[in-house]
């Protein structure tokens, strides 16, 4: 009895476990900022726009249903409807797309009267916009007369039913894909050119991927828009059996005459509408991680592969550097004059080795590493490495992106989300030309001597932050560029990953040209040769590593002194040792 009292109790704890974790999953379904009373405008909002529909199919006869939807004249027009909303909707994504995302990523005079005239069509009553498209494409107008003149006629065609969809549908387009291209910026784009990638790789490769879905939500919306036009569309096209009598028109039509009809054709125009809209936006399955998030952790075996390929990777820098312009006596000359920034830059460096930047916030640190890549335009600019001159303004020498061989590695490691960890390192060797299952070798043995080589089938949201910080690192290496520049790459890591992967690049950067923006001291000390002190947009102190004093009265001495107190093991500068 004793026992079988326990059991009863460890099944009643068990039970009410499993109730506490099914309440607590619940609770937090919810935003916990959220206020309550936020449902009953979202359940009248609901209800606004179901009640109508519910209403209208209450009146419905079933009896009649299948004669009203299967009449020749509904299926004229209901093939009608579909066959222009889709030409409709493509040709809104070819020319509403470019429109769209040159509105979100690049400024031009007039660009605010551009956006108006597109926005448009949409407050514009559907019969106005009608009579605008009959007054320019008509059989008398200006245009309308010339096409007549070519036998290419538009007014009461087929062709003038998709010129009025796409008239008042484009606008959805051009908006979607504005929002989404502005709210996701233009870093990825700019991380394939720094990779070699070419404008129009970088656009089919990566823009065009990473918009699916603004530019799917804009496609659906023209569908719609399109589906269910009448306005322009009777005023433009007429009514014409087969010709241009959309379903629309047709249910105008019939409803004085027929209203069960109108209300039959009105729940087929739902239905269909319905269910391209749940076609559309239903989502593909996105692969898994089947393993689970404790193998992502470092064991000894891990650490064990990570430490050969750190040895590897130090044994072979030095045959690495070898192909590279820059030799132990070369140096690095970095110019720049940007005032609406505040940056006039004048310095020289080693080329070969690491310099570091420190500076306040503001300084001009990444600013400076914009101008270098090209992502921003400088009044004056020059960049020598040893021999090879990248950028030189005053001799009309500024490059491309993509053909300067430079690659910046910021905090985020702007992975493309689109592709696998493998396709991400492969990417760069793809764009100089290589062919796939090369770039993929290649890309793979970068990444098994970073020690992520596990990762290489993975997605990148399925990879930990140190693990990004490394694959972006190999994508960096693998192409070999003539000058990395590591903008903070370690400030979002934890504080052991940070110091496995500090240690990575030690080795890694050993005999290349790069430069590090830092505030933390121990970057300076285990990664850098010289250190470089930004204040107020200029070097106001450049010296090497274990051989910085602080001098009084100088600009930045204040931060430069703070910067040394933090060097506890006396490594980087003078008076600290």
């Amino acid at each position: 009895m004793a026992a079988r009292s326990r059991f009863s109790q460890g099944r009643s704890v068990q039970g009410g476990s499993v109730q506490e974790r099914r309440r607590v999953q619940r609770g937090r379904r919810g935003h916990p900022s959220l206020p309550g009373w936020l449902w009953l405008p979202a359940a009248l909002g609901i209800a606004f726009l179901l009640v109508p529909i519910i209403g209208m199919i209450s009146r419905i006869d079933p009896g009649s249903l299948s004669d009203v939807i299967f009449a020749d004249e509904s299926k004229l027009a209901m093939g009608l409807s579909l066959g222009t909303s889709l030409i409709s909707a493509f040709v809104s994504v070819i020319i509403g797309f470019p429109l769209g995302y040159l509105l979100a990523t690049r400024t031009f005079r007039g660009q605010r009267v551009v956006r108006t005239l597109i926005l448009l069509p949409l407050v514009l009553p559907p019969v106005v916009s009608g009579l605008a498209l009959l007054y320019t494409w008509g059989r008398s107008a200006l245009l309308g007369s010339a096409l007549e003149g070519m036998g290419l006629g538009l007014a009461y065609t087929t062709a003038a039913v998709i010129f009025a969809q796409i008239f008042v549908s484009m606008p959805f387009m051009v908006m979607s894909v504005e929002t989404a291209a502005a709210a996701r910026g233009q870093n990825f784009e700019l991380a394939a050119a720094e990779l070699g990638a070419k404008p129009n790789r970088v656009f089919f490769r990566i823009t065009l991927p990473l918009l699916k879905q603004g530019i799917m939500t804009g496609a659906v919306l023209c569908f719609a828009r399109s589906l269910g036009e009448f306005g322009a569309t009777l005023t433009f096209a007429g009514s014409l059996s087969g010709v241009t009598r959309t379903m629309p028109l047709q249910i105008y039509l019939v409803r004085e005459t027929d209203p069960q009809s109108a209300i039959g054709l009105s729940l087929l125009l739902i239905v269909v509408a319905l269910i391209i809209i749940v076609l559309a936006y239903r989502s593909p399955s996105a692969p898994r991680l089947r393993a689970s998030r404790g193998a992502t952790g470092p064991s000894a075996a891990h650490n064990e592969a990570v430490e050969a390929s750190i040895g590897v990777l130090r044994a072979e820098a030095g045959a690495d550097a070898e192909g590279r312009s820059a030799s132990p006596d070369s140096t690095m000359s970095i110019r720049a004059t940007l005032p609406e920034r505040g940056i006039d830059v004048d310095l020289t460096v080693p080329a070969e080795g690491t310099t570091a930047i420190i500076g306040r916030n503001g300084a001009g640190k990444s600013s400076l590493l914009q101008v270098m890549t090209g992502a921003i335009a400088a009044d004056t600019a020059v960049l020598r490495i040893g021999d090879d001159t990248i950028v030189d303004t005053a001799a009309g020498v500024w490059p491309p992106v993509h053909d300067r061989g430079i690659v910046h590695l910021a905090q985020n490691p702007l992975l493309f989300p689109h592709l696998s960890v493998i396709d991400n390192v492969a990417f760069g060797l793809r764009a100089h030309g290589r062919r796939s299952r090369e770039a993929r070798t290649s890309a793979q043995d970068m990444l098994d001597r970073l020690g992520v080589g596990h990762c290489s089938d993975r997605r990148p949201d399925a990879v930990s932050g140190g693990q990004a910080a490394r694959i972006a690192l190999a994508r960096a290496l693998v192409i070999d560029p003539k000058l990395l520049l590591l903008d903070e790459p370690l400030a979002a890591l934890d504080v052991d990953v940070k110091i496995e992967t500090r240690r990575v690049l030690a080795d890694v950067l050993s005999g290349r040209s790069a430069v590090l923006i830092t505030h933390d001291v121990e970057d300076v000390s285990a990664l850098a040769s010289t250190l470089v002190l930004l204040s107020a947009g200029t070097a106001a102190y450049v010296a090497p590593v274990g051989e910085v004093s602080p001098v009084p009265g100088t600009p930045g001495h204040d931060f430069l002194h703070s910067f040394c107190e933090t060097d506890r093991e006396g490594i980087l500068c003078i008076e600290s040792q």
